[in-house]
Parts: structure tokens; sequence; C-alpha cells
């Protein structure tokens, strides 16, 4: 295990700042660090005090800079902690500016399946090239507990488990571009269908349940079996009927 670095490192790395926008060239600094790998998730920056004298900066513009970097997912603040502590970055705040685009109608759901059906079809194919026994485990491991859950008419478990088995066939592609994107547009699309549950009869629900199933299983087979060409295939089909089930 990797031990973490105090606040003593973080404040070797920082240099003070020159600038009339100060907050904007601290949050920057410290970004850039976090995205170089010099501070790692779990660090912990120096306490307020500390980043006043290191930066040559007012409290107010320390504060500032450091709302803006928690603001972005890049660190968390503990109250009464002696200095934040830098974060994993996630894809929520992605999800968070597409997902207010689409409700706003600048993203459409006809754009967003379109844009689905280039980077799944392509993470279907990958998948099936590059997949190992333990991708094919865990994919079969989900498929299992979305059967489970149909059984039980658990739709809440089911629709919980739909974007996971998108993101683990993007894990078994083992491209890390295709996995982030493949979790955005798993997260955005989540709600969409989501809606279309709620709004339609319990059989209805129980018959969709199961064409996703289908569709997840004849993309696993084609994974299973190595066969590129076919999984790509059943991707194209499952994305389309995605959009036309939500139009």
């Amino acid at each position: 295990m990797q031990k973490k670095a105090d606040s003593s490192q973080a404040a070797q790395l920082l240099r003070p700042v020159e600038t009339q926008r100060a907050s904007a060239a601290i949050y920057e600094q410290v970004k850039g660090l976090i995205l170089d790998g010099q501070l790692k998730p779990g660090d912990r920056l120096p306490s307020e005090r500390a980043l006043m004298d290191l930066m040559g900066r007012s409290r107010p513009t320390i504060r500032e800079a450091l709302r803006m970097l928690e603001r972005d997912g890049f660190i968390h603040t503990v109250p009464g902690g002696s200095g934040a502590v830098v974060q994993q970055p996630s894809t929520d705040l992605v999800v968070q500016s597409l997902d207010a685009m689409l409700q706003v109608g600048k993203v459409s759901l006809m754009e967003l399946g379109e844009f689905r059906m280039q980077n799944d079809v392509t993470v279907a194919r990958w998948a099936a090239q590059r997949r190992t026994q333990s991708d094919i485990d865990a994919l079969k491991s989900i498929l299992d507990q979305m059967e489970q859950c149909i059984q039980a008419k658990d739709w809440e478990g089911f629709l919980a488990l739909d974007p996971e088995f998108h993101c683990q066939l993007a894990y078994a592609g083992k491209n890390t571009v295709a996995a982030i994107m493949s979790r955005v547009l798993s997260q955005l699309s989540d709600p969409v269908t989501r809606g279309t549950f709620r709004t339609q009869r319990e059989g209805d629900s129980e018959q969709q349940a199961k064409s996703i199933l289908d569709m997840h299983h004849r993309i696993f087979d084609a994974v299973c079996q190595g066969c590129p060409q076919r999984a790509e295939e059943e991707m194209a089909v499952h994305i389309q009927t995605f959009v036309d089930d939500n139009r």
C-alpha cells in the first residue's frame, strides 16, 4: 500500500503567485500538480494559514482557490481539519454538465444515441478482441444478477446493473479513454431509461428488462467467442433499441 504524503510534500511543491487573478492561478497550479501525479489522492494540502504564507496571498484569495478546486472535484475540505485532501478525479462533473444540456435541449436524445453508437460499438469490438477470462467472469456475474432482479421484479436493482454491464465491457476492451467515456455515457443514459420504466405498466417493464438482458447476452456471447464483427452488430442493435424505446 502506497504511503500517503502529509502537507509538507505539497508545501515543497507550491510557489508564490504574482498575478491579479491570484485565485485562478493558485487553482491552476494545484490542479496541475494533481493531474501530473505529484499530488496524489489522499495527500493533504497545507492549512489555509500555511497556504497564505507559501503563496503570498490573502485568506479570501486562498479560500476562493480552494472552493474552485473542491467544486471541480480535485480536493475535499475536511471541516476542522488541518488542510484539504486531494481526491480521485471522477466523471461526475462531466455527467452533470451533459445532463443539464440534455434537459434544456442543447443535447438531444438522438445525438446521445448517435455518439453511443460509435463509442459502444467500438468498445464491443475491442472487448471481443482483448477480453480475458476475468473479464468474462465479471460480465457473467453482472448478467446473472440482472436475471435475479428480473425474477424478483426489482427494477431499481436491474437499472443499476445495466450501466455496469457497459462499463465492464469497456474495461474488457483495455482502453482507458473508452472506459471513461462509457461510464459517462452510461450515467447520462441511465435517467432516460429510468424515466421510461417509471411511466409504463409493470408488464411492460418486465418485457423491456427481458429484452435488454437478451441483447446483453447476445453481446456477451459474441465477446466470449471472440467475434468482433458480431459483437459490433449486436451492440448496434442494442443502442438503436435504446433510442427507439426512449423517443
